[in-house]
């Protein structure tokens, strides 16, 4: 999906635009010195992570929703997600040169993403109604981590690649849950992957 296509199906704004094209060009200066994605995905950006990122919001369909974004790496989705109007989201991943990313683009366009730089396991009490992430870990692992952040209606939404359905029954080994899939609106043969109710088992 180009960019004028992905611009329409979401209705970006003026403003959203200029966001999401400087987040790129951020994205590709500092991807060659620091690796933040695969550099064959960058002349395909507006497909590969904004579109990708963006599908999301057809399943949080209230923009007050609180969200962790799990091992946001450069800040996909949470990033992309805050500029289309999501802004209680926390973004967390562990490499400091991540986050430090996402923070000097937060500051260069005066926006107050929220950030937290430290592994998953370590971050206690905080709830949420949303869990997303985008090629972080092993659902099985995915799935052991949410459970710091579930209260009753949390749902899960994970970015998954072509494996998903191995990863699915590796999961049901170790724990009990329902899910939806559905097949990305990304090139890549990709799924949003959609959790309700999960137990250890």
């Amino acid at each position: 999906m180009d960019k004028n296509t992905v611009i329409k199906k979401y209705n970006l704004s003026k403003t959203q635009i200029n966001l999401i094209d400087n987040y790129l060009l951020k994205l590709t200066k500092s991807n060659q010195l620091h690796n933040l994605v695969g550099s064959s995905t960058i002349d395909v950006a507006w497909d590969r992570h904004i579109n990708d990122s963006l599908q999301l919001s057809e399943f949080i369909l209230k923009k007050n929703a609180s969200i962790i974004d799990l091992g946001t790496g450069a800040g996909l989705p949470g990033v992309i997600l805050y500029i289309f109007g999501y802004v209680n989201i926390l973004l967390i991943d562990s490499k400091m040169k991540k986050i430090n990313f996402i923070k000097e683009f937060a500051y260069e366009q005066n926006l107050e993403i929220k950030t937290i730089c430290t592994r998953v396991e370590k971050i206690k009490n905080q709830k949420f109604d949303f869990i997303i992430c985008r090629a972080f870990a092993p659902l099985v692992k995915l799935l052991d981590y949410s459970r710091f952040f579930t209260k009753k209606n949390t749902s899960l939404l994970f970015l998954k690649g072509r494996g998903v359905k191995k990863e699915i029954d590796d999961a049901k080994k170790f724990f009990s849950f329902e899910y939806d899939l559905y097949p990305s609106q990304s090139e890549g043969d990709g799924h949003v992957l959609k959790i309700n109710k999960y137990n250890k088992l």
